[in-house]
């Protein structure tokens, strides 16, 4: 190592690409140190116990369960993971009365026939909106459309690009009871780690980099950047100049989601309602949310909302949210649920900070956007995450993606530097 560095590598931020760099460095003879602005792990990977059951705040699906490194993670530290059931099975609801059965099913059946129409879509054409391509069905099958990209994308269709959509791996789900965000937090144990140690910049020198931090500066030979889309495009880290046209022009093509879940804690009153009749009300304010109802067994009711419904949770901030979504539940269940109601968190990414969105989605006529990131035009500096995580990986807004990103840019990290490097890692 140069004697002028203190690391090899600064790893900026402790998320899932973050520790997953750390490990990949570390276990390749390399040294690292990873800066974390919060006071934990994880990122966007958190189980929040604040409440006393507890919930995952951000992601909480094990995607694509038959190629997903943390289902191998699980199981070397010895955390359970289960299947997960789909999404098929929400209960919707209108005005507090539930869809009938007939309109459920015409629903489905619209949109399977919403993939059929996909397959007959010329590439070229596939980057335009979601919405779009949705213009060909029924009011019912566009608003069925809609709901599938808000709560699985965090957005509302007409801002993202289909194409984009349509690389991502697909795959049966798993689900950690203990949350994801404590397997994600068990695998960072030992790492070297300095957490509420936000980056204000990162200089480039003749020696490498100068990574300025809230606690003294770090020199490293090079850095892998592994913050979300939305904290680089809000400026919150100075990055050196001279980064590539592409690079820039990459991080115009991604904007950030706002998948947003308000969680609500109860005193031991069910309602007369059993674990797993989940429920979605088709008509929330902004759209679609679905109800989460008792998982794990907790006395517990977790509201997912996305895009435009999400925006207006976190606007509005975490008291107004908790009442809105407990009497919106109220209405589902028939009764006011509010006195036994014992608490409630607000998790919105979109108004975090360190965050700014919970996952980053491509731009209509911009899918090349991901791929543009790869190279930020200056040598050294390297930047990872769940953004990145397309091309070879169709694995882009999971934690599997981040992990897959980091280790990736270590790889070409260490190989820029010229440390030596196993066969296998060169593939």
């Amino acid at each position: 190592m140069n004697q002028s560095a203190d690391v090899d590598l600064a790893i900026v931020g402790a998320g899932a690409a973050g520790i997953t760099a750390a490990r990949t460095a570390l276990g390749l003879g390399a040294t690292c140190v990873v800066l974390e602005a919060r006071n934990r792990v994880g990122g966007r990977v958190h189980t929040d116990a604040s409440l006393g059951p507890h919930f995952d705040a951000g992601a909480a699906y094990i995607h694509f369960c038959d190629r997903n490194p943390w289902v191998r993670e699980a199981r070397r530290l010895g955390i359970e993971t289960r299947q997960w059931r789909g999404f098929m099975h929400f209960e919707p609801y209108i005005n507090g009365v539930r869809v009938p059965e007939e309109a459920v099913l015409r629903r489905r059946r619209v949109r399977e026939g919403f993939w059929t129409h996909l397959e007959s879509i010329e590439d070229q054409d596939l980057d335009q909106p979601i919405s779009d391509a949705a213009l060909v069905l029924q009011d019912e099958g566009r608003d069925a459309i809609t709901d599938m990209s808000r709560l699985g994308l965090g957005e509302d269709p007409q801002h993202v690009s289909l194409r984009d959509y349509m690389a991502l791996w697909d795959g049966p789900d798993r689900i950690v009871p203990q949350g994801y965000g404590t397997l994600v937090m068990a695998a960072a144990a030992g790492l070297p780690i300095r957490l509420d140690c936000p980056v204000d910049r990162i200089n480039q020198t003749s020696a490498g980099f100068d990574v300025v931090t809230a606690k003294g500066v770090i020199k490293a030979r090079a850095v892998v950047l592994t913050v979300s889309v939305g904290v680089l495009k809000a400026g919150r880290i100075g990055l050196p100049s001279g980064l590539s046209a592409d690079f820039c022009s990459g991080l115009d093509g991604l904007a950030m989601g706002a998948l947003t879940k308000v969680a609500l804690a109860f005193d031991g009153e069910r309602f007369g309602i059993p674990q797993g009749a989940d429920k979605i009300a088709l008509d929330a304010p902004g759209g679609s949310m679905t109800f989460e109802l008792w998982p794990f067994d907790q006395n517990l009711v977790l509201a997912v909302s996305g895009g435009q419904g999400g925006r207006r949770l976190i606007e509005q901030g975490e008291a107004a949210s908790v009442e809105d979504v407990a009497r919106l539940f109220s209405t589902i269940i028939g009764r006011d649920c509010r006195p036994h109601l014992r608490g409630g968190r607000l998790s919105g990414w979109w108004g975090d900070p360190y965050s700014e969105g919970s996952y980053a989605y491509a731009k209509p006529d911009r899918h090349h956007a991901r791929a543009m990131l790869l190279d930020t035009g200056i040598e050294g500096l390297y930047y990872a995450g769940e953004a990145t995580a397309g091309g070879r990986f169709g694995a882009c807004m999971t934690v599997a993606g981040a992990s897959y990103a980091g280790w990736d840019a270590v790889k070409k990290a260490l190989k820029t530097l010229g440390h030596p490097l196993p066969r296998r890692v060169l593939r």
